[in-house]
């Protein structure tokens, strides 16, 4: 029986396969064109073998446990994992050709894993029942296999064809294997990542360390010391963080409110970058002041920010208000939001969190009993995906329903005029509630009184390079966004390069001139004169633990970086993938203004560590 099961299993596997293959050869062109590597033929040859590796490690496990139980319908109960893991391949294919991310990416399963999980993914009646029938039919198609193959045991052409599978499996296996150690090195991990299913399983388990090896780092950061500054101006400070906000949109025509307040009275930039493409490492960047690879060895010793303390140690009440649970966005980001003395999420339907939260803060700013000065943290989450607002912001048209959901791939690319329009209409909303912030404060704004600030937390794409959405590689649509840091009796200027590591460190030197942000942060007091080899960091998604790529900008253009390694350590090296002027365009005739950045953030990046992994 045995014998019988792992034939019957190893017939499941080649069928499963070859479905695969040509699910990915049907989408080849949409996959193709996301691809950032150097050759699409060669990457193409990697999917096939990244597919082929992955489902042969499934029937390695199989094999094995057909070998070690002697379970009679255990080649059955396999045909049920074969039609689960096809239906993820399905819906993984959807999701890459629309964000070119895969489902197992980190940033797509921070999504999946939100409290608020319906209120963000909208599966329609058609899409879910798709799901099933293709479940229903790979499901009967393999049980017809399965039982076929073990109908037909007995007969001799029968084994020998069994035989000749497991044979051409383990060969297969082998094969693969020699060509991943072989040839996986001649694309570079993040490329791998964002192109190759299965790569970064494939790559982490042939060549990566453990990511706990972070833990090791020394922090030589003594915050508590650097925070023991005074400040005799105590304004209140609101710091408005707005999702997916791209640069772009800033304008009199789609946000009036906030754009004309921010031209008339607030420092602002031509190139305001976030410090990296998702919430959670921007936020960080904000909060501390600092790029965003300290993150987790800063996290895992609890190292606070250095801004907010400074803050509270003079007498501030510090407040966060987020239309999102920006807590369970990851397992790792608890230690940003801990820090505040009251601090509240919001979850509902749409617009209305973002409506909730403003009530909310408006609410705090009443409380008379209250006689500290307060630091406000809001985030708006209307400009994210799905891209929600009330019916009569619905200016922009023709836009597409508020229900539509990622799983229609090439489908969605077709209406992204009706997403792009949705986009717009939630950030007219949210420059409405900003509006009605800024009404609020009116008598603080007046009177000198409070400190505003304002940035989205990162970009967002809609097919403008290749893909929908933000967290994948980096581009002005993703990573340059609004900046407006709004300084009692300080006149509207316009800077030419600016990153979220220097809004706090702004705010702190203007209410005490005397101190010394160097001490702590990788920004720069804006209120200077902006030093002429100045530079800013933009990192890839989860840069000290998975992502090796970080693009370093200066006034003159764009370097993109590879790490050599995966550790943070006084010996790291980079390697050029390519240059560009400050709109992206290719440029290798900027070495010379460039390349010294490579260099200098060598350095940099390791000055507030004393140890190495």
């Amino acid at each position: 029986m045995r014998l019988k099961n792992l034939r019957s299993w190893s017939v499941l596997t080649a069928l499963n396969v070859a479905a695969a293959l040509i699910l990915y050869l049907l989408f080849q062109d949409d996959l193709m064109s996301l691809t950032q590597g150097p050759d699409k033929l060669f990457i193409f040859r990697v999917t096939i073998a990244a597919v082929t590796f992955a489902s042969l490690f499934l029937w390695t496990a199989g094999m094995s446990l057909i070998l070690l139980l002697n379970v009679r319908y255990v080649a059955y109960f396999a045909s049920i994992f074969s039609a689960i893991f096809f239906i993820f391949l399905f819906i993984d294919v959807q999701v890459f050709v629309t964000t070119g991310m895969h489902l197992y990416s980190p940033f797509v399963i921070g999504n999946l894993v939100q409290k608020n999980i319906f209120n963000e993914l909208h599966f329609e009646a058609n899409t879910i029942i798709a799901f099933i029938m293709v479940f229903i039919g790979v499901f009967f198609v393999n049980g017809l296999v399965t039982f076929l193959t073990l109908k037909l045991a007995d007969f001799t052409i029968s084994k020998y064809i069994g035989n000749l599978l497991v044979a051409v499996f383990a060969v297969s296996f082998a094969g693969i294997l020699i060509f991943f150690l072989m040839n996986s090195e001649k694309i570079s991990k993040n490329q791998g990542v964002e192109t190759v299913p299965f790569f970064s399983g494939t790559y982490s388990f042939l060549f990566e360390k453990d990511p706990a090896d972070l833990k090791k780092l020394e922090v030589n950061y003594p915050y508590k010391t650097f925070a023991d500054i005074k400040i005799e101006k105590k304004p209140d400070i609101l710091m408005i963080f707005v999702e997916s906000l791209r640069a772009d949109i800033f304008n009199s025509e789609i946000m009036p409110v906030s754009y004309s307040f921010a031209k008339e009275k607030c420092i602002t930039s031509r190139n305001h970058h976030s410090a990296e493409l998702s919430t959670i490492y921007s936020t960080f960047a904000f909060l501390y002041g600092l790029n965003i690879h300290h993150y987790y060895p800063f996290h895992f010793r609890k190292t606070r920010s250095v801004p907010i303390r400074i803050l509270k140690n003079n007498g501030y009440v510090t407040i966060g208000a987020a239309a999102s649970n920006l807590k369970d966005m990851s397992i790792h980001s608890d230690v940003l939001y801990d820090q505040f003395d009251k601090y509240k999420e919001f979850f509902d339907n749409g617009w209305k969190k973002d409506r909730k939260m403003v009530d909310w803060i408006k609410k705090q700013s009443n409380d008379k009993k209250e006689k500290r000065p307060r630091f406000y943290f809001t985030f708006f989450q209307s400009t994210h995906h799905n891209y929600y607002y009330p019916p009569e912001f619905e200016k922009h048209v023709p836009v597409i329903e508020s229900d539509f959901n990622y799983l229609k791939g090439t489908t969605l690319k077709e209406r992204k005029i009706e997403v792009k329009n949705r986009y717009l209409n939630a950030a007219g909303y949210v420059d409405s509630l900003i509006g009605e912030l800024l009404e609020h404060f009116k008598d603080k704004i007046e009177s000198g009184e409070i400190i505003i600030a304002l940035a989205g937390d990162h970009g967002e794409e809609f097919w403008d390079i290749g893909a929908l959405g933000h967290g994948k590689i980096s581009n002005n649509f993703r990573s340059r966004v609004p900046f407006a840091l709004c300084l009692p009796g300080i006149e509207h200027k316009e800077v030419e390069l600016s990153s979220h590591v220097d809004i706090l460190p702004t705010i702190i030197s203007y209410l005490n001139p005397l101190s010394d942000t160097k001490k702590w942060s990788d920004g720069i007091s804006l209120l200077g004169e902006i030093p002429q080899n100045r530079y800013i960091t933009v990192g890839g998604f989860d840069f000290p633990r998975r992502s090796t790529e970080v693009t370093l900008i200066n006034n003159r253009g764009k370097l993109f970086l590879n790490k050599t390694t995966d550790s943070i350590n006084p010996e790291n090296k980079f390697r050029i993938i390519k240059r560009t002027d400050l709109e992206d365009r290719p440029n290798q005739n900027l070495s010379k203004e460039l390349d010294w950045m490579m260099d200098q953030f060598a350095i940099d990046m390791n000055r507030f560590f004393s140890g190495a992994n």
